[in-house]
């Protein structure tokens, strides 16, 4: 809700909260709106993006015939390594960068490349660790960077919008491996705000 009222948009819960994404598009159509853009609050592109957000998309168009809903694609971007880093202690020889995890290939593959952005910025190894899914756990991010780098201050940081059960999970598996900082989920971060913006503009 915060992101949402930073960056001057509605927002809307495809689960667990309210209010509905398509109740939203509704009550814009009923304040005069012709067109809206529905942009997923989400960092890879993956199963929510590709059908939750365009069954949205075609409710409300059915629901209100004089409106035009385009989907924006995800905010993710190796430009939010610039803020993953942001509170990075100066002394750690390693990072790895938690995120959800998915099934989806491209979407490890994403994390991944922020985590490499992320990496050289501190000038150290990063690697990127998962709370679900393919890929490492965050446990096993850090002994992989431990392993293949002999970094002893490793750092975690939260490749996650808000926080969560996921970002919990990720970021207590890194912990049991023994990280010396862990770094906060994205928030209201500048960054993120920007391409939230950029991703509107261009839908």
């Amino acid at each position: 809700r915060a992101i949402a009222e930073a960056a001057g948009a509605r927002v809307g819960f495809l689960e667990f909260n309210e209010p509905d994404p398509v109740e939203v598009l509704c009550a814009l159509a009923d304040e005069g709106a012709v067109r809206a853009v529905a942009l997923p609050l989400l960092l890879t592109d993956a199963y929510h993006s590709r059908t939750d957000l365009p069954e949205v998309a075609r409710h409300a168009a059915e629901a209100r015939p004089g409106l035009t809903v385009d989907v924006a694609r995800p905010v993710g971007d190796e430009s939010l390594a610039e803020a993953l880093v942001r509170g990075v202690p100066d002394d750690v020889d390693g990072l790895v960068v938690l995120a959800a995890g998915t099934r989806v290939d491209r979407g490890r593959e994403h994390v991944g490349l922020v985590a490499a952005a992320a990496g050289r910025l501190l000038g150290v190894h990063a690697q990127a660790g998962f709370a679900s899914g393919p890929g490492l756990s965050g446990a096993e991010a850090v002994e992989e960077c431990r392993t293949r780098t002999g970094a002893e201050r490793i750092a975690a940081v939260c490749y996650f919008i808000a926080p969560g059960r996921l970002c919990d999970t990720a970021v207590d598996s890194a912990r049991s491996a023994g990280v010396v900082h862990v770094g906060e989920p994205l928030g209201a971060a500048p960054e993120l705000l920007d391409l939230i913006a950029a991703r509107a503009a261009e839908a």
